[in-house]
């Protein structure tokens, strides 16, 4: 086993659980037996399995026999640690009669040749395990057309799995098989002899508290795997159970879609952290969110988007009804299908856990092979966050991924190219032929570039119940079953041994749901008894009034979401806890700061303009943590790679000014300052910052991008943070008097005109040092420093060096210190001028007298500009800058 903690939180974890099923000893010796597997690694995944397995042999009652062993393939390719005498013990601790290394009669079958799987067992079945499992444990997406000495040697293994388990079943001839899998050989075949064998099936859930399917023989239709067959029988489930109790589960369930906005009672293999909330509220908000990824993307926002959800491609293949060969020729036919369709956009997104299931770049490669289409997007899943993800999509495209029942429950409708354990409850548009897959493409195309929705009469309310019913109503918390989310170490052992020592078995809900699910041959295991869920509810609410929306809730909305009222101005925000801050994108929020961004993204914020011109104030900061973490190349030093970092402020969508920030010893600072008129402020909607890396984004020079490549940190923005937000009406204009004012290069760069790599202390006063070589020009509002008119930039040097090249130039300025003479630095110079939108400007005009160059150049009114210089081996200093207004 692997991460179980130490060992003496395991040992007493068996002393526990042999004094808690003491009582229980003499069962062993019964005729009947029921089968538990432990083929797998992790403490969580085993105890479940016995103990769903025990509570069946006190029903019956019936003798504990579980299955464990080592495939070393498994392990090598997988795993990280397999112990099977710890496992044994946890077994016997558990009230196992016998436990069989099922791995070892695998071993001795392979040494005794012309031994054969049992007649009965389907040879496509067993072509199929045996490919999906080579599939797997090579983490290829199919394939290669020749087969070799590995693919044998798995191929003869396979088929000793599948004879060793005909001969165990049968000389066991077990009441129940319960197993944590039911894919690949060393579990999918002991399915698969169950079946044959008309055994129940208990298929244990890695998520929740406890979670468990249950297939059993009178219930089989015709022919079909554990899934397949289960697909139906859970449909039927729904719509008898639950779909007619709707009106009385709908408040629990609006509930459950509020959690799960939150991440809340996610499913254990479904992503976590800040990037999985979902904190849109309404339509106005969304269209923001969307209008920002369309446009950071390159992707049309006045069009549709498909979002095509790519699977893990090596991921239990044909264990489900699925109408293409495989996930990877689904996901290639699909890209094929939007080459030809441009009048929508395609958003083809990786899993997030794709490289543990993918060696071969399947997904860079599909991408190479579409890049000159640009109406076909593709990219890491993990680079947008759920606030972006959801907001950009109008319709998911699936196999058989759990968005095919989270989107709908938000208004978002999904096609699916295969089965899940939901296809049958509505949820979706579910394919059941590959033309028909084509025909449900292409009506979506056509009905939502009309600015019509596929999204059916119930898909949302019925993907709601869904969702109440796996997180909630198909879940079974008991003291027994601490959450999988408590992880797998000393914590987990721990819980469990003091429920086990300290709580009475009298009662317990999950042997209650076990007797019921067994008694009542359910295919779920349920927290509510479900034949009679109206009186259940009564007891629980006498009153049986339940609080229900006068109006049905549309789109994303739920009955519990948190209103929030938006903030007047003047509100000043230095928190990420601050509710006036109602959106992120790839921000990590902070307590004594707003956050962190992980890469380029977005705040938004709920304030409010009042009919008035705002003024927006932005402060931003790198520190010694914007590279540790954040840039992966540079962590050893945690330094940067000494370039700095040019970003983009940009607010409702249009760019405002650009800050240029360079790490270095302590904390760097920049500010942008910008006004919006109240007509940019929607009502009902954000006011969004948008804080992006030079190379992203819409509507920048190419040329200016082409200038800066190699001087510029790549993704600039990962590790900076937002210090701080003010909101406040935009002062008067400028005193009609100013003709002409001069600042020190410092105060120029606090006021945002100019920006040069940050300041460390924002109350400097006096030149300003530019190690970067480059700065910013930007445009200001009105009665700020610098806003329209002209410019006059003063440049000094500093008789420092920025590179290695100039250690010519120290040696003579040391040589003219010890002669007493000061070295005669070059002048500074302006070579290009670049509009950071629209491309190349002339050259300024410029003078140079005693030392100090003086350049003229109008002030920017709409796009900030950017301006470098040759290198000289010294450092240019910011002397002043004179402003003349225009009058």
């Amino acid at each position: 086993m692997h991460l179980v903690g130490d060992g003496e939180q395991f040992d007493r974890l068996l002393t526990a659980a042999r004094a808690y099923r003491g009582h229980l000893a003499s069962r062993a010796g019964g005729g009947r037996c029921v089968v538990a597997e432990a083929l797998h690694e992790d403490i969580r995944v085993i105890v479940r399995n016995l103990l769903i397995a025990n509570a069946i042999c006190d029903l019956l009652p019936a003798r504990l026999v579980v299955l464990t062993g080592m495939d070393r393939e498994w392990s090598d390719t997988l795993w990280e640690e397999f112990d099977v005498q710890r496992i044994r013990r946890l077994a016997e601790a558990f009230g196992a009669a016998e436990v069989v290394n099922v791995h070892d009669l695998v071993d001795r079958h392979l040494a005794e040749p012309g031994d054969t799987p049992a007649e009965g067992i389907d040879p496509e079945t067993l072509r199929t395990v045996g490919e999906a499992t080579l599939i797997r444990l090579s983490r290829v997406p199919r394939l290669p057309p020749f087969e070799d000495h590995r693919q044998r040697a798995r191929r003869d293994r396979t088929r000793a799995i599948a004879a060793c388990y005909d001969r165990l079943f049968t000389e066991l001839s077990p009441d129940a098989l319960v197993t944590s899998h039911v894919d690949y050989d060393q579990w999918g075949l002991a399915v698969d002899t169950a079946m044959r064998g008309k055994i129940p099936i208990v298929h244990v859930q890695s998520t929740g508290s406890m979670k468990a399917y249950t297939l059993f023989p009178e219930s089989y239709e015709g022919s079909g795997t554990f899934r397949e067959q289960l697909t139906p029988q859970i449909a039927a489930y729904f719509h008898e159970h639950v779909w007619p109790h709707r009106d009385l589960i709908r408040p629990d369930a609006e509930l459950v879609a509020w959690r799960a906005k939150g991440n809340l009672g996610r499913p254990s293999w479904w992503r976590a952290g800040n990037k999985s909330n979902f904190e849109v509220h309404n339509g106005t908000e969304r269209r923001q969110l969307r209008r920002h990824g369309c446009e950071r993307f390159g992707m049309d926002p006045d069009r549709p988007v498909f979002t095509i959800f790519n699977h893990a491609v090596s991921d239990a293949l044909g264990t489900n009804r699925e109408i293409f060969d495989d996930l990877a020729q689904w996901f290639e036919e699909t890209a094929e299908f939007a080459a030809t369709e441009d009048s929508v956009n395609w958003l083809f997104l990786d899993h997030p856990s794709q490289h543990r299931y993918d060696t071969t770049g399947h997904f860079e490669a599909l991408a190479a092979r579409h890049s000159a289409r640009p109406h076909l997007t593709f990219m890491p899943s993990l680079a947008l966050s759920k606030n972006v993800m959801w907001s950009m999509t109008d319709v998911g495209v699936t196999v058989r991924g759990s968005v095919a029942s989270e989107l709908p429950a938000f208004g978002i409708p999904v096609i699916q190219a295969g089965w899940s354990e939901w296809s049958g409850c509505g949820l979706s548009h579910v394919a059941e032929t590959r033309d028909d897959y084509w025909r449900l493409l292409g009506e979506a195309v056509a009905r939502h570039t009309k600015g019509e929705s596929i999204l059916g009469p119930e898909q949302r309310e019925r993907a709601r119940l869904w969702l109440w019913f796996y997180r909630s109503g198909a879940d079974v918390p008991s003291p027994l079953t601490p959450h999988w989310e408590l992880g797998a170490g000393n914590e987990y052992m721990r819980a469990l041994t003091v429920h086990m020592e300290h709580v009475e078995r009298d009662g317990d809900p999950l042997h209650r749901a076990v007797r019921r699910m067994w008694e009542r041959r359910d295919p779920v295991l349920s927290r509510l008894d479900f034949h009679d869920l109206p009186g259940v509810r009564h007891d629980q609410d006498p009153s049986a009034e339940r609080v229900i929306s006068a109006a049905p809730i549309i789109g994303t909305a739920t009955d519990f979401d948190h209103v929030i009222a938006p903030r007047e101005a003047p509100i000043e925000i230095f928190s990420g806890q601050e509710p006036a801050l109602q959106v992120v994108d790839q921000l990590h929020r902070g307590i004594q700061i707003v956050g962190r961004f992980e890469g380029s993204g977005l705040a938004g914020f709920k304030v409010a303009s009042g009919g008035r011109r705002l003024r927006v104030t932005l402060s931003l900061a790198v520190d010694a943590g914007s590279v540790r973490g954040w840039h992966i190349a540079e962590d050893a030093t945690g330094t940067g790679n000494g370039l700095p970092r040019l970003i983009q402020i940009r607010a409702q969508g249009r760019l405002r000014q650009c800050v240029l920030l360079k790490d270095g010893s302590g904390t760097r600072s920049g500010v942008a300052v910008f006004d919006l008129p109240p007509e940019e402020v929607p009502d009902d909607g954000l006011i969004c910052i948008e804080v992006l890396d030079i190379m992203e984004g819409h509507d920048i020079s190419g040329a200016l991008r082409e200038a800066v490549a190699g001087s510029v940190m790549d993704d600039g923005v990962a590790g900076v943070r937002i210090d701080g937000v003010t909101f406040e009406e935009s002062p008067a204009d400028l005193d009609p008097g100013v003709t002409e004012e001069t600042l020190d290069g410092a105060r120029c760069e606090v006021s945002s005109l100019i920006s040069s790599g940050g300041l460390a202390n924002l109350n400097r006063r006096g030149t300003r040092s530019m190690p970067a070589g480059l700065f910013v020009v930007n445009p200001v509002p009105a009665s700020v420093f610098g806003s329209g008119g002209s410019l006059i930039v003063r440049l000094g040097n500093r008789t420092e060096t920025r590179t290695l090249r100039s250690g010519g130039y120290r040696a003579l300025a040391r040589m003219a210190w010890r002669r007493g003479e000061a070295p005669a630095a070059p002048a500074p110079a302006v070579w290009r001028v670049l509009s950071v939108q629209d491309d190349d400007l002339a050259a300024p005009a410029q003078v140079t007298t005693s030392g100090v160059t003086e350049l003229e150049l109008p002030a920017p009114a709409a796009s900030p500009l950017l301006l470098t210089a040759p290198e000289t081996g010294v450092v240019p200093t910011l002397v002043s800058v004179t402003w003349r207004p225009k009058r």
